[in-house]
Protein backbone atom coordinates (compact mmCIF):
# COMPACT_ATOMS: atom_id res chain seq x y z
CA UNK A 1 0.00 0.00 0.00
CA UNK A 2 1.11 3.58 -0.63
CA UNK A 3 -0.25 6.20 1.78
CA UNK A 4 -0.53 9.64 0.20
CA UNK A 5 -2.35 12.88 0.86
CA UNK A 6 -4.75 11.76 -1.88
CA UNK A 7 -5.57 8.50 -0.11
CA UNK A 8 -4.03 5.07 0.36
CA UNK A 9 -3.46 3.23 -2.90
CA UNK A 10 -2.95 -0.50 -3.33
CA UNK A 11 0.32 -1.30 -5.08
CA UNK A 12 1.78 -4.68 -6.05
CA UNK A 13 5.55 -5.03 -6.34
CA UNK A 14 7.76 -7.47 -8.24
CA UNK A 15 11.48 -7.59 -7.36
CA UNK A 16 14.07 -6.48 -9.86
CA UNK A 17 16.87 -4.02 -10.44
CA UNK A 18 17.05 -0.36 -11.30
CA UNK A 19 15.54 1.51 -12.99
CA UNK A 20 11.99 0.81 -11.82
CA UNK A 21 8.92 0.35 -14.02
CA UNK A 22 5.35 1.36 -13.13
CA UNK A 23 2.29 -0.20 -14.77
CA UNK A 24 -1.25 1.25 -15.02
CA UNK A 25 -4.24 -1.00 -15.79
CA UNK A 26 -7.27 -0.22 -17.92
CA UNK A 27 -10.89 0.44 -17.00
CA UNK A 28 -12.34 -2.20 -14.60
CA UNK A 29 -8.86 -3.71 -14.10
CA UNK A 30 -6.70 -4.23 -11.04
CA UNK A 31 -2.94 -4.37 -10.52
CA UNK A 32 -2.87 -8.16 -11.02
CA UNK A 33 -3.59 -7.85 -14.74
CA UNK A 34 0.06 -6.89 -15.24
CA UNK A 35 1.44 -10.00 -13.55
CA UNK A 36 1.79 -12.14 -16.72
CA UNK A 37 3.55 -9.33 -18.62
CA UNK A 38 5.93 -8.56 -15.76
CA UNK A 39 6.69 -12.26 -15.28
CA UNK A 40 7.38 -12.57 -19.02
CA UNK A 41 10.03 -9.84 -18.80
CA UNK A 42 12.31 -12.55 -17.42
CA UNK A 43 15.62 -11.77 -15.76
CA UNK A 44 17.03 -9.26 -15.40
CA UNK A 45 13.99 -7.05 -15.19
CA UNK A 46 13.16 -3.69 -13.62
CA UNK A 47 11.81 -3.51 -10.11
CA UNK A 48 8.14 -3.31 -11.08
CA UNK A 49 5.08 -1.77 -9.50
CA UNK A 50 1.42 -2.06 -10.57
CA UNK A 51 -1.14 0.32 -9.07
CA UNK A 52 -4.87 -0.07 -8.44
CA UNK A 53 -6.04 3.24 -9.85
CA UNK A 54 -8.75 5.34 -8.22
CA UNK A 55 -12.12 3.59 -8.22
CA UNK A 56 -10.47 0.21 -8.77
CA UNK A 57 -9.38 -2.57 -6.43
CA UNK A 58 -8.58 -1.38 -2.93
CA UNK A 59 -7.60 2.17 -3.85
CA UNK A 60 -9.72 5.25 -3.01
CA UNK A 61 -13.21 5.25 -4.53
CA UNK A 62 -14.19 8.92 -4.32
CA UNK A 63 -13.60 11.20 -7.31
CA UNK A 64 -12.73 13.32 -9.11
CA UNK A 65 -12.15 10.87 -11.95
CA UNK A 66 -10.73 13.05 -14.71
CA UNK A 67 -7.39 12.14 -16.29
CA UNK A 68 -5.52 15.02 -14.63
CA UNK A 69 -6.65 13.76 -11.21
CA UNK A 70 -5.45 10.23 -12.00
CA UNK A 71 -2.11 11.70 -13.07
CA UNK A 72 -1.85 13.47 -9.71
CA UNK A 73 -2.65 10.14 -8.01
CA UNK A 74 0.22 8.54 -9.93
CA UNK A 75 2.71 11.24 -8.97
CA UNK A 76 1.65 11.02 -5.31
CA UNK A 77 2.09 7.23 -5.29
CA UNK A 78 5.55 7.48 -6.85
CA UNK A 79 6.56 10.00 -4.20
CA UNK A 80 5.20 7.76 -1.42
CA UNK A 81 7.11 4.78 -2.80
CA UNK A 82 10.30 6.79 -3.28
CA UNK A 83 10.42 5.80 -6.97
CA UNK A 84 12.23 8.30 -9.19
CA UNK A 85 12.10 8.41 -12.99
CA UNK A 86 10.63 4.97 -13.70
CA UNK A 87 9.64 3.52 -17.03
CA UNK A 88 5.89 4.16 -17.31
CA UNK A 89 3.56 1.67 -19.01
CA UNK A 90 -0.21 2.05 -19.32
CA UNK A 91 -2.93 0.06 -21.07
CA UNK A 92 -6.22 1.52 -22.30
CA UNK A 93 -7.45 3.98 -19.63
CA UNK A 94 -4.07 3.60 -17.95
CA UNK A 95 -2.43 4.37 -21.28
CA UNK A 96 -4.28 7.67 -21.47
CA UNK A 97 -3.11 8.49 -17.95
CA UNK A 98 0.45 7.51 -18.90
CA UNK A 99 0.30 9.63 -22.08
CA UNK A 100 -0.86 12.68 -20.15
CA UNK A 101 1.63 12.21 -17.31
CA UNK A 102 4.58 11.86 -19.68
CA UNK A 103 3.50 14.85 -21.76
CA UNK A 104 2.99 17.16 -18.79
CA UNK A 105 5.71 15.87 -16.45
CA UNK A 106 8.42 14.38 -18.67
CA UNK A 107 11.12 14.93 -16.07
CA UNK A 108 9.39 12.48 -13.74
CA UNK A 109 9.74 9.50 -16.10
CA UNK A 110 12.47 7.64 -17.96
CA UNK A 111 10.24 6.47 -20.82
CA UNK A 112 6.56 5.91 -21.57
CA UNK A 113 4.78 3.05 -23.33
CA UNK A 114 1.12 3.56 -24.30
CA UNK A 115 -0.75 0.34 -25.03
CA UNK A 116 -3.79 0.37 -27.32
CA UNK A 117 -5.48 3.68 -26.68
CA UNK A 118 -5.86 6.87 -28.67
CA UNK A 119 -6.11 10.52 -27.66
CA UNK A 120 -9.39 11.28 -29.43
CA UNK A 121 -12.74 12.19 -27.89
CA UNK A 122 -15.20 9.45 -28.88
CA UNK A 123 -18.83 9.79 -27.82
CA UNK A 124 -20.00 6.55 -29.44
CA UNK A 125 -17.35 4.66 -27.46
CA UNK A 126 -18.45 5.83 -24.04
CA UNK A 127 -22.12 5.33 -24.91
CA UNK A 128 -21.53 1.72 -25.94
CA UNK A 129 -19.37 1.15 -22.85
CA UNK A 130 -22.15 2.43 -20.58
CA UNK A 131 -24.58 0.08 -22.30
CA UNK A 132 -22.17 -2.81 -21.67
CA UNK A 133 -21.97 -1.84 -18.00
CA UNK A 134 -25.76 -1.91 -17.78
CA UNK A 135 -25.74 -5.49 -19.08
CA UNK A 136 -22.93 -6.55 -16.75
CA UNK A 137 -23.96 -8.58 -13.68
CA UNK A 138 -23.47 -6.81 -10.37
CA UNK A 139 -21.88 -9.92 -8.95
CA UNK A 140 -21.94 -13.68 -8.72
CA UNK A 141 -23.84 -15.71 -6.12
CA UNK A 142 -21.24 -18.48 -6.02
CA UNK A 143 -17.65 -19.21 -6.92
CA UNK A 144 -18.93 -21.68 -9.51
CA UNK A 145 -20.76 -18.88 -11.31
CA UNK A 146 -17.68 -16.66 -11.16
CA UNK A 147 -15.45 -19.42 -12.52
CA UNK A 148 -17.87 -20.05 -15.38
CA UNK A 149 -17.87 -16.36 -16.29
CA UNK A 150 -14.07 -16.31 -16.22
CA UNK A 151 -13.80 -18.75 -19.12
CA UNK A 152 -11.84 -21.97 -19.57
CA UNK A 153 -8.32 -20.60 -19.95
CA UNK A 154 -6.60 -20.90 -16.57
CA UNK A 155 -4.57 -17.67 -16.81
CA UNK A 156 -7.55 -15.58 -17.94
CA UNK A 157 -9.76 -17.13 -15.28
CA UNK A 158 -7.22 -16.24 -12.58
CA UNK A 159 -7.10 -12.61 -13.72
CA UNK A 160 -10.88 -12.47 -13.96
CA UNK A 161 -11.17 -13.64 -10.37
CA UNK A 162 -8.69 -10.96 -9.30
CA UNK A 163 -11.29 -8.42 -10.42
CA UNK A 164 -13.77 -9.80 -7.85
CA UNK A 165 -13.98 -9.54 -4.07
CA UNK A 166 -15.93 -11.37 -1.42
CA UNK A 167 -19.25 -9.61 -0.88
CA UNK A 168 -20.85 -8.99 2.50
CA UNK A 169 -23.37 -11.74 3.01
CA UNK A 170 -21.73 -14.11 0.52
CA UNK A 171 -21.05 -14.24 -3.17
CA UNK A 172 -18.63 -12.08 -5.12
CA UNK A 173 -18.83 -8.53 -6.42
CA UNK A 174 -16.56 -6.44 -8.61
CA UNK A 175 -13.29 -5.36 -6.99
CA UNK A 176 -13.94 -1.69 -7.58
CA UNK A 177 -16.80 0.74 -8.06
CA UNK A 178 -18.83 0.39 -11.29
CA UNK A 179 -20.29 3.86 -10.78
CA UNK A 180 -16.75 5.26 -10.76
CA UNK A 181 -15.97 3.32 -13.92
CA UNK A 182 -18.98 4.81 -15.66
CA UNK A 183 -17.99 8.33 -14.62
CA UNK A 184 -14.43 7.75 -15.83
CA UNK A 185 -15.27 6.50 -19.30
CA UNK A 186 -17.70 9.37 -19.91
CA UNK A 187 -15.23 11.96 -18.66
CA UNK A 188 -12.15 10.57 -20.40
CA UNK A 189 -13.77 9.86 -23.74
CA UNK A 190 -15.50 13.25 -23.79
CA UNK A 191 -12.15 15.07 -23.98
CA UNK A 192 -9.39 15.18 -26.56
CA UNK A 193 -5.75 14.59 -25.61
CA UNK A 194 -4.25 15.34 -29.00
CA UNK A 195 -2.34 18.31 -27.60
CA UNK A 196 -0.71 16.06 -25.00
CA UNK A 197 0.05 13.48 -27.68
CA UNK A 198 1.76 16.09 -29.84
CA UNK A 199 3.87 17.24 -26.86
CA UNK A 200 5.42 13.80 -26.33
CA UNK A 201 9.06 13.64 -27.30
CA UNK A 202 11.08 14.88 -24.34
CA UNK A 203 11.52 11.25 -23.25
CA UNK A 204 11.46 8.03 -25.32
CA UNK A 205 7.87 7.06 -26.11
CA UNK A 206 6.24 3.98 -27.62
CA UNK A 207 2.74 3.27 -28.91
CA UNK A 208 1.68 -0.39 -29.01
CA UNK A 209 -1.44 -1.34 -30.96
CA UNK A 210 -3.21 -4.67 -31.03
CA UNK A 211 -3.67 -5.34 -34.73
CA UNK A 212 -7.18 -6.63 -34.15
CA UNK A 213 -8.20 -3.88 -31.74
CA UNK A 214 -11.42 -1.95 -32.15
CA UNK A 215 -10.48 0.44 -29.33
CA UNK A 216 -7.46 1.99 -31.04
CA UNK A 217 -8.76 2.16 -34.58
CA UNK A 218 -6.23 1.84 -37.40
CA UNK A 219 -7.03 5.27 -38.81
CA UNK A 220 -6.51 6.88 -35.39
CA UNK A 221 -3.19 5.07 -34.98
CA UNK A 222 -2.15 6.36 -38.40
CA UNK A 223 -3.09 9.90 -37.42
CA UNK A 224 -1.14 9.55 -34.18
CA UNK A 225 1.94 8.57 -36.16
CA UNK A 226 1.42 11.49 -38.54
CA UNK A 227 1.06 14.02 -35.73
CA UNK A 228 4.04 12.82 -33.70
CA UNK A 229 6.87 11.04 -35.51
CA UNK A 230 8.97 11.04 -32.32
CA UNK A 231 6.93 8.16 -30.88
CA UNK A 232 7.95 4.61 -31.82
CA UNK A 233 5.16 2.37 -33.06
CA UNK A 234 4.67 -1.40 -32.81
CA UNK A 235 1.60 -3.32 -33.96
CA UNK A 236 0.98 -6.86 -32.75
CA UNK A 237 -0.85 -8.63 -35.59
CA UNK A 238 -4.22 -10.16 -34.80
CA UNK A 239 -4.19 -9.17 -31.13
CA UNK A 240 -7.31 -7.60 -29.67
CA UNK A 241 -7.57 -4.63 -27.33
CA UNK A 242 -6.69 -6.42 -24.10
CA UNK A 243 -3.03 -6.84 -25.01
CA UNK A 244 -1.67 -7.57 -21.49
CA UNK A 245 -4.17 -10.43 -21.14
CA UNK A 246 -4.08 -11.80 -24.69
CA UNK A 247 -0.34 -11.59 -25.47
CA UNK A 248 1.69 -10.83 -22.34
CA UNK A 249 4.86 -12.46 -23.71
CA UNK A 250 4.74 -10.44 -26.93
CA UNK A 251 4.10 -7.26 -24.98
CA UNK A 252 6.97 -8.01 -22.59
CA UNK A 253 9.34 -8.60 -25.52
CA UNK A 254 8.18 -5.35 -27.12
CA UNK A 255 8.80 -3.40 -23.92
CA UNK A 256 12.26 -4.89 -23.39
CA UNK A 257 13.26 -4.11 -26.97
CA UNK A 258 11.97 -0.55 -26.61
CA UNK A 259 13.82 0.05 -23.35
CA UNK A 260 17.00 -1.34 -24.88
CA UNK A 261 16.91 0.43 -28.26
CA UNK A 262 15.83 3.69 -26.65
CA UNK A 263 19.04 3.55 -24.67
CA UNK A 264 17.23 3.85 -21.34
CA UNK A 265 17.15 0.28 -19.96
CA UNK A 266 19.83 0.95 -17.38
CA UNK A 267 20.17 4.70 -17.68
Amino acid sequence: MAATARGTFRVLEWPGGPPAAVFLHGLTGVAEVWGPTIDALGEPRPRSFAIDQRGHGDSPVAGPYDVASLVRDLLAVLEALGVERPHLVGHSMGGRVALTAAARYPGRFRSVAIVDIGPEAWRANWRSTLQAFERMPTGFASMEQALAAGGRDEARRRLFLARLRQADGGGHRWHGDPDAWKAMVVNHRSHSYWRDWERLGAIPALLVRGGGSEELRSRVAAEMRRRNAHVDFVELPGVGHNVPLLEPAALAATLKAFWLTAGVEGA
